[in-house]
């Protein structure tokens, strides 16, 4: 699929060409990136803060807002201590630039995201990948490698299928020593746990060795990234990731309207909660038509058809009909091209209604595979 020209969007829709469309792809889960709040957070910053800091943290860049933030991300997710990145693939190159001193290896999941591989080979760490999802795989490579101190890290809840990695089983994997479980939580945040805290919240895991870092542009709508986990390692973040150090953070205005987005989801339950009734609509229309379902509360729906002649025919009929759903080659995913939905707490039963309609009209009569 070409680049979409989008003259305007919102939560829901997109103008391409001067027409108006439900939109059912990004990431913007919970529907923040556009609302009048942190639209008005980032504008009162935007007055107080100016838009840059112009400088590093280090020197002359640090703000009130960053270092608030920090505390309540820290906050928010269970963790004693935040440092904020320029955007989310950083965060990771902050993390294992944190960890390469002391862990010279990492293992992968063999699908997480492109940032952290890239991260750990400019860290200077080994790194082998372990068979997607699969913590049999890990342990063999635990064996192999423990000795050198060893870091698995994943992707909690994976882009491209929206699958989710088995935490706790990989960390009991790790030795009690020299180890770590680095849980890129972009698509988790916002997402999972009780009232969106992500997924080490999820399944309730509470471990010095456990490492998160994540985007602030997905679950929150906003822009930046982070890293998370016990004061001890932060400081080693700030202390070691030059990316950290020798860059101009998030504009501090962004910086608050991420605090906004954060104090909507902190109190009030209501939102993540209208995603996941949107998700459970979702689904059960998915399902009528036969596809394979993602974990439940997963907002991501990936599907593809059995040539690129009919997926192309369905987009274009959504397309006509009023409905984009991204028809993407995305790496991850569950076919070379495939169709990637996806549902956010601002959909409303209406816009669920047609896209369940428009969908069922556009499928082909014929096998569809998952």
């Amino acid at each position: 699929m070409p680049r979409l020209p989008i003259e305007s969007c919102s939560s829901t829709r997109v103008v391409i060409n001067g027409r108006e469309l439900i939109a059912f792809g990004g990431c913007n889960y919970l529907g923040l990136a556009d609302r009048p709040s942190v639209r008005q957070a980032l504008i009162d910053g935007l007055s107080r803060w100016g838009f840059s800091t112009t400088a590093s943290r280090e020197t002359t860049g640090n703000t009130l807002a960053h270092e608030s933030l920090e505390r309540e991300l820290a906050a928010f997710v269970g963790q004693e201590s935040a440092i904020l990145t320029a955007e989310g693939y950083t965060a990771n190159f902050a993390c294992m630039q944190g960890l390469s001193r002391d862990l010279g290896v990492a293992l992968i999941d063999q699908r997480a995201h492109r940032s952290i591989r890239d991260a750990a080979v400019a860290a200077g760490m080994q790194v082998f990948e372990y068979e997607h999802l699969n913590a049999k795989s890990a342990k063999w490579l635990i064996d192999l490698h423990k000795d050198a101190g060893v870091a698995i890290i994943t992707d909690s809840v994976f882009a491209a299928d929206g699958s989710i990695a088995p935490l706790p089983e990989l960390l009991a994997l790790l030795p009690a020593q020299r180890s770590a479980l680095v849980v890129d939580d972009c698509h988790g945040l916002g997402v999972l746990g009780d009232n969106g805290q992500g997924a080490i919240r999820h399944f309730n895991l509470d471990d010095p060795r456990i490492i998160i870092t994540s985007t602030l542009a997905k679950g929150m709508g906003c822009y930046g990234g982070a890293v998370m986990g016990r004061q001890p390692f932060i400081r080693k973040v700030r202390e070691r990731a030059w990316v950290y150090r020798n860059s101009t953070p998030v504009p501090p205005a962004i910086a608050e309207a991420v605090r906004e987005s954060l104090r909507i989801v902190a109190t009030d339950t209501t939102v993540v909660q209208r995603l996941r009734t949107n998700i459970a609509a979702v689904r059960e229309s998915l399902r009528s038509l036969g596809f394979a379902l993602p974990p439940e509360n997963i907002p991501i729906f990936t599907f593809f058809l059995s040539t690129e002649k009919q997926m192309e025919n369905v987009y274009n009929r959504l397309l006509e009909r009023g409905i984009l759903i991204p028809l993407i080659d995305y790496p991850g995913g569950p076919a070379p091209r495939y169709f990637r939905l996806v549902i956010t707490a601002a959909h409303t039963p209406a816009d669920i209604a047609a896209l369940d309609r428009e969908l069922g009209a556009a499928m082909p009569k014929l096998s569809m595979a998952t």
